[in-house]
């Protein structure tokens, strides 16, 4: 068994992308001591993390020659096939059977890639965890993520004292691709809930009340229908157009990407296709980098 990453010794992690999420990471990596390789398109957007002590690096496959526990955190499911397959500068060209090495992807993949990807890192040997993430901005900066975890045990127990720099917790559903089985059900429900929450917010102004009021109450008197998204959607009604914790166009490509999976299951979800709709309608009217609860927008 190999033996697990040490907490008191400085681990050397490999990051593929430089958005929030993962921009947050390589921060808290580095200060718990970590050693950090990052790769992005754009290499300005890893200056201020090169100059507090990152190393910024010429490709993904260069990324996992430098480090130990290699994260991908990108955009879409086109983005991540780039990084793991591209022959000659993706992940996988750089990885070698039993190198020891942990491979993780921490974007939020249809089921379709995901399940590829586990098939290809099987077929190379090496150790892959899917690893998508929840806890937001706040949760990226202040080291808080959920980390939402598929796959073998003994990798995600060998790869614990690292990623504990960036987390508040560690949830494992078991075998690879069960992580993001997970994340697209709960991004999911993080939709249908902020989409509700702003009708019902339309409506109670509609019907006279100050929202002010009904937020107050929602929260004081802890009714079963103010979920933590419900909060967030009221909390940021009048929040500057700037405030992006989890942008609307990224909230609607797991949408579809969670439909993809409720038809291969089979599975009756018709309030997903409404409410994806509702977000497809957002990006329409231009709100696609706005935060995901300014579809309030779409019902003043």
């Amino acid at each position: 068994m190999k033996e697990p990453m040490k907490t008191d010794t400085r681990a050397r992690i490999g990051i593929i992308g430089a958005g929030i999420m993962a921009k947050g990471m390589a921060h808290n990596f580095l200060k718990k001591g970590h050693a950090v390789s990052i790769w992005n398109r754009t290499v300005a957007h890893v200056t201020d993390l090169v100059e507090t002590g990152a190393q910024s690096v010429a490709s993904p496959r260069a990324a996992v020659e430098a480090a130990d526990l290699i994260i991908e955190c990108v955009t879409d499911d086109a983005v991540s096939r780039e990084m793991w397959t591209n022959p000659e500068t993706g992940i996988l060209a750089g990885a070698q059977k039993g190198d020891g090495k942990i491979y993780a992807a921490s974007s939020t993949l249809s089921l379709a890639w995901t399940d590829e990807l586990v098939g290809l890192c099987q077929g190379a040997g090496i150790d892959f965890l899917d690893m998508p993430l929840t806890g937001s901005r706040a949760g990226a900066e202040g080291g808080t993520l959920r980390l939402l975890v598929g796959g073998d045990a003994r990798v995600l127990e060998r790869a614990r004292p690292a990623l504990e720099a960036i987390s508040a917790k560690i949830y494992h559903f078991g075998r690879s691709g069960a992580g993001m089985r997970f994340k697209l059900v709960l991004n999911a429900l993080t939709g249908i809930h902020s989409d509700a929450a702003a009708q019902a917010a339309a409506l109670a102004q509609k019907a006279g009340l100050d929202l002010g009021a009904v937020q107050f109450a929602l929260v004081d008197g802890a009714m079963g229908p103010a979920s933590q998204v419900t909060i967030a959607l009221l909390n940021n009604r009048d929040a500057p157009d700037t405030q992006v914790n989890f942008a609307t166009k990224w909230l609607e490509k797991d949408l579809r990407y969670a439909q993809a999976m409720a038809r291969e299951y089979r599975a009756d979800f018709s309030v997903l296709d409404t409410v994806q709709a509702e977000y497809a309608k957002a990006l329409e009217q231009g709100l696609g980098d706005q935060d995901q609860t300014k579809v309030i927008k779409l019902y003043r």
